[in-house]
């Protein structure tokens, strides 16, 4: 057998070990229960929400929504900033900023502000800021279309390529979940930290078919409500249980926020929200 044809089976075969020992480690909850799902109808787009509690054991609970967001076309996915400016300084309110924008199903996004010096920033076509990003992209382009970049394959000018071209959005946070319908294995040195043990607060995005979409947002550090947070490998699991053929992961944490309408879906790990750099949202 050819050298080359064989290293690159012995490359696949690791890969793929080492994604089954990744997800054989996530920690079964004792019961899954849908506690929750409501539909909203507008003109042109449609919204189910799905709530979900996942229950380990009698002191700790994971509480997370899955909404499926159907569109009619795919400028009604838009994104915005903070101050309505690309600023490092401006921060606001999910749903702030989702109001001032008539968004009817909002999300925080990616924090694009927190480093300056690295990274894509495209939104709503326009591009921002074009450096060497050593993350996960994700670019959504002219048809509303989600593409995984991984790190290390972005070379200086791809950001005014993507514009030429077209695209609408370019997040810079990461890591990438899914492609191809494929759980993607999650590299090991990233923050967010990848670690299989580590629960926290998530917010991810992800395209199941042309015009369909899904937002997740998992509660965490919220006692009797959702104790921990979910792991990065819960969050692929249930992505990929969506329908998701790809998805990404946002900025978390205390940023985690999910609003439908001007009111707040999830209830955060504080009771006031945290102020963020943009969000990512529907349009009617």
């Amino acid at each position: 057998m050819n050298k080359k044809i064989l290293a690159a089976l012995v490359l696949a075969l690791l890969m793929t070990a080492a994604c089954a020992v990744s997800l054989a480690a996530i920690k079964e909850p004792k019961e899954k229960t849908l506690e929750a799902s409501n539909t909203y109808e507008y003109e042109t787009l449609k919204i189910q929400i799905d709530q979900w509690c996942y229950t380990f054991n009698a002191k700790e609970s994971l509480r997370f929504f899955v909404a499926n967001i159907y569109t009619t076309s795919p400028d009604q996915l838009k994104t915005a900033f903070a101050g309505d400016k690309y600023s490092r300084n401006a921060v606001e309110a999910t749903s702030a900023i989702a109001a001032r924008n008539g968004a009817v199903l909002a999300v925080n996004g990616d924090y694009y502000n927190y480093k300056e010096d690295t990274g894509v920033v495209l939104r709503n076509g326009e591009l921002y800021r074009d450096k060497k990003a050593a993350r996960d992209l994700l670019v959504i382009d002219r048809d509303g279309n989600f593409n995984i970049v991984l790190g290390g394959v972005y070379q200086a000018g791809m950001g005014q390529q993507w514009e030429d071209e077209g695209a609408q959005q370019v997040f810079t946070f990461g890591p990438a979940l899914i492609d191809g319908g494929e759980i993607l294995t999650l590299p090991e040195k990233y923050a967010p930290s990848t670690r299989d043990t580590q629960r926290e607060p998530r917010t991810a995005i992800g395209q199941v078919d042309k015009n369909h979409y899904v937002f997740v947002v998992a509660d965490g550090r919220r006692n009797d409500w959702s104790e921990k947070g979910m792991t990065l490998q819960e969050l692929q699991l249930v992505m990929q249980e969506a329908g998701c053929r790809v998805a990404y992961n946002l900025d978390g944490g205390g940023s985690t926020t999910m609003t439908l309408d001007g009111e707040r879906v999830n209830r955060g790990s504080t009771a006031r929200e945290r102020d963020v750099s943009d969000i990512v949202y529907f349009s009617k």
